[in-house]
């Protein structure tokens, strides 16, 4: 009979953290070699590395994947930043997050610190490391003119068929036009919640997932 875990005991015990952490970077690696590769075509630079302005792309909407949300747990796990107060903050932005349309939402994320520098740099979602732009970093929050960017369609197309080897990897089941996946404080909160429990994986089964149409809403 197998083992009763934790979803941390497991991830630990299979190594699926390592397994998660190369498949997003590789994932951020081949949109910074896109973005390149478009920009010799532009004949433009991507100027996200140099960026001093404002974080613009840190105050913006972000929906994440459930393992997205597993890999920034870890980190706040094993950094020891997995306390209540931050429970409750995730917890407070998720769910104001999840009831501003997208082009309305224009709040720090819960990890920018007072410098605003991302806490979970190395771990980030995605959608944080895969769109990179080619203007001056100050139209993202000025808008003064068009924002030529890298539109990674690849890289997200990839992320979603991850989704599947996830859930085949972690025995998760998902009811037909169900994914796991929301706004990204959640996923870290649902995460968190789930690292210590060894029935994670009918935690994760009873909530409350989004259609295709209710994500395709929360990006509109």
């Amino acid at each position: 009979m197998p083992p009763v875990r934790t979803l941390g005991q497991l991830l630990e015990d299979e190594h699926l953290l390592t397994w998660i952490r190369d498949a997003v970077g590789g994932l951020h690696a081949y949109a910074a070699a896109g973005a390149e590769k478009q920009g010799k075509r532009l004949a433009m630079a991507v100027t996200c590395t140099g960026c001093t302005a404002k974080k613009t792309c840190c105050h913006s909407k972000v929906v994440a994947r459930l393992y997205e949300g597993i890999l920034v747990a870890s980190d706040l796990v094993a950094a020891g930043r997995d306390t209540p107060e931050l429970r409750e903050q995730l917890r407070a932005a998720a769910e104001a997050m999840e009831t501003t349309p997208p082009r309305d939402w224009r709040r720090p994320c819960v990890f920018l610190d007072e410098r605003e520098r991302c806490t979970v740099y190395a771990v980030r979602p995605v959608p944080c490391g895969a769109v990179l732009v080619y203007t001056n970093p100050t139209l993202c929050t000025t808008r003064a003119a068009p924002i030529k960017a890298y539109i990674p369609n690849e890289e997200y197309a990839a992320a979603t068929a991850f989704e599947e080897q996830f859930r085949e990897r972690f025995a998760l089941r998902k009811k037909v036009g169900r994914r796991y996946l929301g706004v990204l404080p959640r996923m870290v909160l649902v995460a968190l919640e789930a690292w210590h429990r060894t029935d994670f994986r009918d935690y994760l089964r009873q909530l409350s997932w989004p259609s295709d149409e209710d994500i395709e809403q929360q990006r509109a």
